[in-house]
């Protein structure tokens, strides 16, 4: 009778244990799982803070560099001269035909055909003034004017260009006639920089 109670007594500990399991498990154990959860967001999120304080603390010094650069930039000959859009593509337009007659001896040898101002999609840190070029112009010509536009103060640049070959009419009254060099037609954009800084949203 004494082992019977003791396996009793073990069997109803047994029992209870596993009660306690099961109700840990129903009513506390997601509650824990949780808590843990919300304790490693608050870690993540401390941590994003601080290094957000960080860099914050570093922009005015960011923004005090940047200023300093600028304001450097108003003794720079390789930008244009203009304060304003509208001058500035005068300028870059009066210089680029500048450049041409010069190195054209004859009108035939480089003609204009356009030249139209364009809106700078892609901003950088300074305002850009871009020219969109046509013309027709002899390949030795069009090798002095790239070259006088590399060398030219204040600084051009040239992007998107593209050469074809006009075709010429091979029948003429005089076959000995030795034919003229071949115009080539010539587009690309022309563009230069102004003074004036692009202003950043993010920049104070």
């Amino acid at each position: 009778m004494e082992l019977d109670s003791r396996v009793s007594k073990w069997s109803a500990v047994l029992v209870l244990i596993l009660v306690l399991v099961i109700v840990y498990f129903l009513f506390f154990h997601w509650f824990f799982v949780d808590h843990a959860g919300l304790n490693e967001q608050v870690d993540t999120l401390n941590d994003t803070r601080q290094r957000l304080i960080n860099e914050a603390a570093k922009t005015p010094q960011l923004s005090e560099m940047l200023q300093e650069v600028k304001s450097k930039v108003g003794s720079n000959n390789e930008f244009l001269n203009a304060d304003s859009q509208n001058l500035g593509n005068a300028e870059i337009t009066s210089i680029f035909k500048n450049i041409v007659n010069q190195q054209s001896e004859e009108p035939s040898d480089c003609q204009i055909i356009s030249q139209s101002p364009t809106q700078d999609r892609e901003p950088e840190q300074f305002e850009k003034i871009i020219l969109r070029v046509r013309m027709r112009c002899q390949f030795e010509v069009l090798v002095k004017i790239l070259d006088s536009i590399e060398s030219n103060t204040p600084s051009l640049f040239v992007t998107d260009l593209r050469i074809e070959s006009r075709n010429q009419n091979r029948y003429r009254k005089n076959m000995k006639e030795t034919p003229p060099p071949e115009n080539l037609e010539i587009r690309f954009d022309l563009f230069a920089y102004l003074k004036i800084p692009v202003e950043v949203k993010d920049e104070k």
